[in-house]
């Protein structure tokens, strides 16, 4: 097999290493010289970049290297922004090492013993098993804060929940719900990170890959060859759904066997998905060289791995079965492993990857499946050893070994960090989609709480104008009849109680159309606030969140915050602030406001035959007409002005008083819910925060080595060096 140069060796190191700070490595070589440009937005920091690679170089301990040149510069650039060399010291090539040994071509040509490697594995697990404490005691700060949280939220409902008149209100019950389905929502984000960390806890020994595909891409057939199987489910298309995950065991390695991954097609999938990816400390994806589709790759983005150790297998699918292509495969497998054609490949692959997954180099394995599986079979006995040297299938465990003796604890240290750390954004994301959406509430009831108080005021005014109106015909009815009645009646010994007579029944039809009058402005009234209710929910279930900033989370994963956040909306349209039941309350029954009148009404009426009235009587016929007429419109002034008062107090008081307060209580529920959330999310965001540092500073990393052997240059470079 043909290993890989020099270039692509440093090349693949350091872009694996660099990627997630955004930098692109390319290596090339003259003699004794490597030339090694970094390219990134922004200029990566000098000692400690030149300090890595001088390390990352010199693992590899090749004997042709004498000088490695760093030059760095920004993207869409010319200048070279800092220029720093170093000697690599000449290294003796080791000694062949006894079967079993992996030639780890893909990143150092240095060999590794199965002592070596199994020792490698052992201080991975001692990693592991400190990392998973760290996050275990992580996972117990996290679950006392959500406890405090639910805690929180339970005393705050409790309280409102005690206010005035609460539960005559729909707005009670909403409360209760969302903080009811916050906790749930919590108490499910905490379950989800424990039933991560006992699964991992199973598994503390094992360093886990797992392997991606698509089916009939080759997955059974690579299984097949790594475990000496028997080939029976190979074309079959055996696993079917997320339910037919396999673990096996392969060279002290604990290998996860995925479904295909259009089998991942629900939410319910892609969540299995992802945790088994955060199970794996190296993530496998395969496809093949007989349909190599972007498809793929874009069914890989819902897996967010961005901190994984990725590489890609790329399977030949040339068939072998007959006896003639098995013999011109092994005379002349450059063929197949044709150059050309696999180059073409790979830049569609990394393309296809970067478009998907953001992620700019990977590693990519070109292997024939197919000759691995027959090197096990009794049949090919007399060409196995052949077939699995030219199926180049080593080279996976070789990439995969060296990436265990170079970087397995770390890998191990970040499975657990990383996820915990995901698990954790999840939950914060969550808290503070509520919290947003409990927000826009808020602010949207307060909006609503001004069109409240305008259908009151409108109320009361025209309220105000109709009684006004009802007053004046009222009491022109009853100024029409005065003078036929004084001319009939003056002078008569029963002219007082035959006025008093007619007035009674003008008091008892002023107080009828008075009860009617106000029957109707009731009406009015619960017919706007009605409509209000409609168009309120209608609001409602239209009203847009505040933007959230997912970041990197796909759609599936947004889906899922979405839908946890989504819970007060839902809930809240149905209040509408009971409005409709607080309209039909008993207190709204115009007859009990009525009542209330008819004393005053007559206490009106009664002053009209008064000693001045007499007296007015008894001197002329016009002068009694014009005393009457004016008393009459002193009573009209004094009627409307009682009757509006009446409304005043009932409708523009009593009545809209109680409704915003209901309202204001509301929002009030709705902003110390806020407040719970609030707190919760800044303990949460320390903890995230401190993890991060945790990981950062504390993660298992090679010695620094000294900053002494570089030399710098002037960042003023020649254009030949570039």
């Amino acid at each position: 097999m043909i290993p890989p140069t020099l270039e692509e060796v440093v090349s693949n190191i350091l872009n694996q290493s660099f990627h997630s700070q955004g930098i692109g490595a390319t290596a090339s070589s003259r003699n004794t010289l490597l030339k090694v440009i970094l390219e990134s937005a922004e200029v990566p920091e000098p000692e400690r970049t030149t300090a890595f690679i001088f390390e990352e170089i010199s693992r590899l301990k090749t004997t042709s290297l004498k000088k490695v040149k760093i030059l760095a510069k920004q993207k869409s650039t010319f200048d070279v922004a800092w220029c720093r060399e170093f000697e690599v010291e000449s290294q003796v090539e080791p000694a062949i090492k006894t079967d079993p040994e992996v030639e780890t071509k893909n990143h150092s040509s240095k060999s590794i013993s199965a002592e070596e490697f199994q020792q490698a594995l052992e201080e991975s697990t001692r990693t592991a098993k400190n990392a998973y404490q760290k996050t275990f005691n992580y996972y117990k700060e996290i679950a006392t804060i959500l406890q405090n949280l639910k805690l929180d939220l339970d005393k705050s409902a409790s309280h409102l929940l005690k206010q005035k008149d609460a539960n005559n209100f729909n707005f009670a019950k909403v409360l209760r719900n969302i903080v009811d389905e916050i906790e749930s929502h919590a108490s499910e984000g905490l379950q989800e990170l424990k039933k991560y960390l006992e699964v991992k806890s199973q598994h503390l020994a094992d360093f886990t890959v797992v392997l991606f595909g698509r089916t009939k891409a080759g997955k059974s057939t690579i299984r097949e060859a790594l475990t000496c199987g028997d080939g029976s489910t190979i074309g079959k298309g055996s696993q079917r759904t997320t339910r037919d995950v396999r673990e096996y065991k392969w060279k002290g390695l604990r290998l996860i066997d995925t479904p295909g991954i259009e089998a991942y097609q629900g939410e319910e999938d892609k969540q299995k998905a992802v945790e088994i990816v955060h199970e794996s400390d190296i993530v496998i994806f395969l496809t093949s060289d007989d349909s190599v589709q972007p498809g793929e790759f874009d069914a890989m983005a819902w897996l967010q791995e961005i901190k994984k150790y990725f590489f890609v297998i790329l399977n030949i699918k040339y068939d072998i079965d007959k006896p003639k292509r098995l013999e011109r495969f092994i005379k002349n497998p450059e063929k197949i492993f044709d150059s050309q054609r696999l180059d073409e490949h790979k830049r569609h692959i990394r393309t296809y990857i970067r478009h998907s997954l953001g992620i700019e180099e990977v590693a990519i394995i070109c292997i024939h499946a197919y000759a691995a599986f027959l090197s096990n079979q009794p049949q090919y006995s007399d060409v196995a050893k052949k077939l699995w040297e030219l199926s180049r299938i080593e080279e996976i465990y070789s990439l995969i070994a060296s990436e265990i003796y170079t970087r397995g604890k770390q890998r191990r240290w970040n499975t657990f960090f990383d996820a915990i750390i995901y698990f954790l954004d999840l939950i914060i994301k969550m808290l503070k989609g509520h919290q947003k959406s409990l927000e826009s509430q808020a602010d949207f009831m307060r909006d609503k709480r001004a069109e409240i108080e305008y259908i009151f005021q409108e109320s009361v005014k025209n309220g105000k104008i109709k009684i006004q109106r009802v007053c004046k015909d009222s009491f022109s009815k009853i100024k029409q009849w005065i003078p036929s009645f004084v001319d009939e009646y003056l002078g008569k010994d029963i002219a007082q109680s035959e006025y008093q007579k007619r007035m009674d029944k003008e008091k008892q039809k002023i107080e009828t159309a008075m009860e009617n009058l106000f029957e109707e402005i009731v009406q009015e009234l619960v017919a706007s606030l009605n409509e209000f209710q409609r168009q309120y929910q209608y609001d409602m279930g239209t009203i847009k969140l505040e933007s959230t900033d997912f970041g990197n989370y796909q759609q599936w994963q947004a889906g899922k915050i979405l839908k946890w956040v989504g819970v007060g909306l839902g809930a809240a349209s149905a209040v509408a602030f009971g409005i409709g039941a607080f309209a039909a309350a008993n207190f709204w029954n115009p007859v009990g406001w009525i009542a209330g009148v008819t004393s005053i009404v007559v206490g009106i009426f009664s002053w009209f035959f008064g000693d001045q009235e007499k007296k007015a009587w008894q001197k002329a016929k016009q002068e009694a007409k014009e005393t009457l007429w004016k008393s009459l419109d002193q009573s009209e002034q004094e009627t409307c002005k009682t009757y509006q008062k009446l409304l005043d107090t009932n409708i523009a008081v009593r009545a809209k008083t109680e409704v915003l307060e209901q309202v204001d209580i509301y929002i009030k529920g709705l902003l110390i819910i806020v407040a719970d959330l609030k707190q919760a999310i800044s303990q949460l965001e320390k903890i995230k925060k401190q993890m991060k540092r945790e990981l950062d500073s504390t993660e298992p990393r090679d010695k620094v080595p000294n900053t002494s052997h570089f030399k710098g240059n002037s960042s003023f470079i020649a254009d030949e060096l570039l």
